[in-house]
């Protein structure tokens, strides 16, 4: 086959443009809902402040179990969170009539705790089957419920229940290139800048922290676009070529965000961290290494950059704009334009910052890239293999009937 960049499939939109453009739009719809997370978040701020317990698991997916976790730098850990997609059943034995719930989950436990008093709110996710799915194509919850059957309010996340963003024409059995969650991380950290506003202030939530929040996203990511698109689409026709020529792809970030989010997701492409790093004489020198940095000049980043290079892998970073240690061991650095250590938003009495952007806007780069260079690949007869969602019926059967081929292939 004649691997050059001569076949469209019929596609008119570049995949990284198409994720970008669904990633904001995503971004923009959630915004327009902030005065209905503020509400969540004043009930929340009153619970906090009675002395109520607040729970938190808007996690399924892969990225917000570790971008989410109350150890994260601006995380100001408002709330009882595990990182698992459920409470433990410990704590649904010790919830309490006056806590919140803030939750995907549908279950017979989260309907029981709402029963016994629980202020429980439901976000939709694709993972989980509710109204906005098409009847069929998600694996149905407990006794068939849906988010209403459970909650005592239901907030629309705005994901799309197909997952992917891009429609690639050359996979028309799904969406490709996962944005769940990007939307899940931006309702937490909205309603964490809301409920940190009101109990510095004692004023009411209106809505007007969270915009700020998006706002700042929308901002420093409507930059990249600008600015970095050409090097984005450069460097992933580098890739594609080394992924064709027998290259892996790993992606590493220190805390398990983007990383995990590039690992085995829903909707995600199968050779991300599908084989371990290697030397030189083992075909490193084919490989692309991506670091997503959370925090500059990190020495977990600053060890793994030197490795990739020592094994002769494509280097690439992604990270806050004062990161020179890093930036210097790369090939290609692209700019997440957060300056912040920790979170972007300012609370009247606080000294340090809370609700953080990095994570959020290191996976929406990171999935532009992996985009464009798969939209490399296909143009060039490559068409790599993606995961299907589990959470999809007939996605477990999907998996194990195509891994077999990738192993075979190497992409």
């Amino acid at each position: 086959m004649d691997l050059k960049p001569e076949h469209n499939w019929g596609h008119n939109i570049a995949f990284g443009e198409e994720y970008y453009q669904n990633a904001v739009q995503l971004l923009r719809d959630i915004r327009d809902d902030a005065e209905i997370l503020a509400e969540v978040a004043a009930k929340v701020a009153d619970a906090l402040r009675a002395g109520y317990t607040v729970y938190a698991n808007i996690t399924t997916g892969h990225m917000p179990t570790h971008e989410l976790i109350n150890g994260r730098e601006g995380n100001p850990a408002f709330f009882e969170f595990t990182g698992a997609d459920s409470c433990t059943p410990e704590q649904f034995d010790s919830m309490r009539a006056g806590d919140i719930l803030l939750t995907n989950n549908v279950s017979e436990q989260v309907r029981a705790a709402r029963d016994s008093g629980v202020y429980v709110v439901v976000f939709t996710t694709c993972y989980v089957n509710n109204r906005n799915a098409p009847h069929g194509k998600v694996n149905p919850s407990v006794n068939d419920w849906m988010p209403e059957d459970v909650a005592s309010r239901v907030v629309d996340s705005h994901i799309p229940w197909h997952q992917g963003l891009v429609r690639a024409p050359e996979i028309p059995e799904m969406t490709i290139c996962p944005g769940s969650s990007n939307g899940s991380c931006a309702i937490h950290w909205m309603i964490t800048a809301e409920v940190a506003y009101a109990l510095a202030t004692e004023k009411t939530p209106d809505g007007n922290i969270g915009r700020q929040y998006t706002d700042i996203l929308l901002q420093r990511i409507a930059d990249v676009y600008s600015k970095d698109l050409l090097s984005l689409n450069t460097t992933a026709e580098r890739i594609a070529e080394r992924i064709i020529s027998g290259g892996h792809y790993i992606v590493r970030s220190r805390n398990l965000g983007v990383e995990s989010e590039a690992s085995t997701v829903a909707q995600g492409l199968m050779l991300a961290n599908a084989f371990p790093p290697r030397s030189i004489d083992e075909g490193g020198n084919k490989d692309t290494f991506l670091i997503a940095a959370v925090s500059s000049n990190d020495p977990q980043d600053i060890t793994w950059a030197e490795e990739a290079s020592a094994n002769g892998n494509y280097v690439i970073g992604i990270g806050p704009t004062e990161n020179r240690e890093l930036r210097d061991r790369c090939h290609v650095y692209f700019d997440d334009r957060c300056h912040e250590p920790g979170g972007v938003i300012s609370i009247p009495g606080c000294t340090d910052r809370v609700c953080p952007a990095t994570g959020i806007l290191n996976n929406i780069i990171m999935y532009m890239l992996t985009a464009q260079f798969v939209d490399e690949m296909c143009r060039r007869g490559a068409v790599p293999y993606f995961w299907m969602g589990g959470y999809r019926c007939g996605g477990g059967d999907y998996n194990e009937i195509m891994r077999p081929f990738f192993l075979e292939r190497g992409y």
